[in-house]
């Protein structure tokens, strides 16, 4: 049985001085920040930061080599990623993940049905009447809900980000990582994903890495700054537009 999120702990997310080593080289290195329930939380920093590495070690996709996370106050640090799924907690992929062959509905549809432990089972799910509505409910929060009977292949890169964010809210995530969103979008789709972002569900909490400064500070209440896989600074949006050391590594044009 999945383990239910416990709603009455203050914090969501909690990361203590966690580390991912390669060899010689840190990644990441003693990272510590605590995200409550519902926060928005940006991270940035210059390409080559960590910010992608501590993603992966807060996912389980990597395991960490120093430190300790916790869900909700219980420590799912050497916890696999299906448990980590099943106590609340979402990513999305700096690179896409999705089946070219597929429509929106479908690939909605097999969401649903893989978080539920059903993956091979897409052409029965077709037949649920509560899946279908859970799906036309995914679309409709990621602002794809004209899209679904349009095949994957013949998204734009912004729909497609969309969809993306769609299939992580399956089930009702209450931590979604989103990895660069805004990456490779037009001038002209960078808004929507802006007015979507700000319209995700406000108890869920959204930790969100961005290189579009513009994006990553509009839709979110608190900013951390990483630099060579450490914590640089943390505060508001303000905050950070105002600090001296982020200015120098990162808005001042350090990241390529």
């Amino acid at each position: 049985m999945p383990v239910r999120p416990d709603h009455t702990h203050p914090n969501a997310l909690e990361v203590r001085g966690i580390g991912r080593r390669f060899g010689g080289f840190w990644a990441v290195q003693d990272v510590s920040l605590t995200v409550r329930p519902g926060e928005r939380r940006a991270i940035l920093g210059p390409n080559g930061a960590g910010k992608t590495s501590l993603f992966n070690v807060l996912t389980g996709d990597l395991a960490p080599s120093a430190g300790t996370i916790c869900l909700f106050g219980q420590d799912v640090t050497r916890t696999p990623i299906h448990k980590r799924i099943r106590r609340g907690l979402r990513r999305t992929y700096q690179h896409a993940h999705l089946f070219d062959g597929l429509t929106v509905r479908d690939t909605l549809l097999l969401a649903v049905a893989g978080v539920q432990g059903s993956w091979a089972q897409i052409w029965p799910v077709r037949q649920s009447d509560a899946r279908r509505a859970e799906a036309e409910r995914l679309a409709e929060v990621a602002g794809v809900e004209g899209l679904l009977d349009r095949e994957v292949a013949n998204l734009s890169h912004g729909q497609r980000r969309q969809l993306e964010i769609g299939i992580a809210l399956a089930e009702n995530p209450q931590i979604l990582l989103l990895d660069e969103p805004a990456a490779g979008l037009s001038p002209a789709e960078r808004p929507k994903l802006s007015a979507l972002l700000k319209a995700l569900p406000t108890d869920v909490a959204v930790v969100l890495i961005e290189h579009d400064m513009e994006i990553a500070l509009q839709t979110s209440e608190s900013v951390s700054v990483l630099y060579n896989g450490r914590m640089l600074a943390e505060g508001t949006p303000e905050a950070i537009m105002q600090n001296e050391k982020v200015h120098q590594v990162y808005i001042g044009g350090a990241h390529g």
